[in-house]
């Protein structure tokens, strides 16, 4: 994709969400809030980007895979009132379905459209499907996956810091707070998965699933922005300090420790996908 083309896409960009600007506080606040999340990905899907060596072209497209990404956020959430996919309607399917009905890419090459429907398809998956065979599918959605966790484990830390989530209950999917977690979560954990959003119970439960991300991260820079940022230890701190917590603590650290020890640089090249 061309550089030329992007200021296209996010002028249209910036005109959808402007449809669902709203009179209701809470409606307008979420809605910028995903903005501003959406132009933090697509700076993080950039430095991702360019620390795998990407050419232009590919950096290009990874960007519109992340201004895309949260799409179906928008029409999600002034319809529902929530982020919660279990309580609507899952949000990426959504967003490729705004995507095909407007034609807005259609005028890129179909094997760009290809890519961008898949990532954005698969970017809040628990995993990418194992039987994806596409592999320049599979390597975009490795890397919006990784920019926008990067990005949601910021915004909950500088929540958390500010007490906004005392403010915009909408940010932790309206969960109960709690002094107990879900011993599902805590197994998932221990036994190296990421955990499962149908055993969060409780705002607890939430922030060990987000902790549980470290078993799905892919590429090497994102390693380094979690520990350069503490975003981790920020998260830690709203968690009750109990015997089974300081478990999942340490077991965590360690099996961080031991992905940045292994972690191979992406040999894959998307050259013949997008020539």
């Amino acid at each position: 994709m061309d550089k030329k083309a992007f200021p296209y896409f996010k002028n249209w960009f910036r005109e959808y969400i402007a449809c669902f600007a709203s009179p209701e506080p809470l409606i307008q606040k979420n809605i910028q809030l995903k903005a501003a999340h959406t132009n933090r990905v697509c700076k993080n899907i950039c430095m991702l980007a360019r620390a795998e060596k990407l050419r232009n072209k590919e950096c290009n497209l990874a960007r519109l895979i992340a201004l895309f990404h949260d799409l179906g956020r928008f029409e999600q959430f002034s319809k529902y009132r929530t982020f919660n996919d279990f309580k609507s309607e899952d949000h990426a399917v959504l967003g490729v379905r705004v995507l095909k009905e407007t034609g807005i890419i259609s005028t890129l090459p179909v094997t760009e459209q290809h890519i961008i429907y898949k990532a954005i398809e698969y970017h809040n998956r628990m995993q990418i499907p194992p039987d994806e065979a596409n592999e320049a599918v599979i390597f975009f959605s490795k890397l919006i996956r990784d920019a926008d966790k990067l990005d949601i484990l910021k915004l909950i830390s500088e929540a958390y810091e500010e007490a906004e989530i005392i403010q915009n209950p909408a940010l932790e999917l309206n969960l109960p707070k709690s002094s107990t977690c879900s011993k599902a979560i805590i197994r998932d954990i221990l036994t190296n998965k990421m955990a499962k959003l149908s055993d969060v119970k409780n705002q607890n439960d939430m922030n060990l699933l987000r902790l549980s991300w470290v078993f799905d991260l892919n590429f090497p820079e994102t390693f380094v922005q979690l520990e350069k940022q503490h975003y981790l230890e920020k998260i830690y701190k709203r968690l009750p300090k109990t015997e089974e917590v300081r478990r999942v603590r340490a077991h965590l650290k360690a099996s961080l420790k031991a992905c940045q020890s292994n972690q191979k640089a992406q040999a894959f090249h998307v050259k013949d996908f997008l020539d």
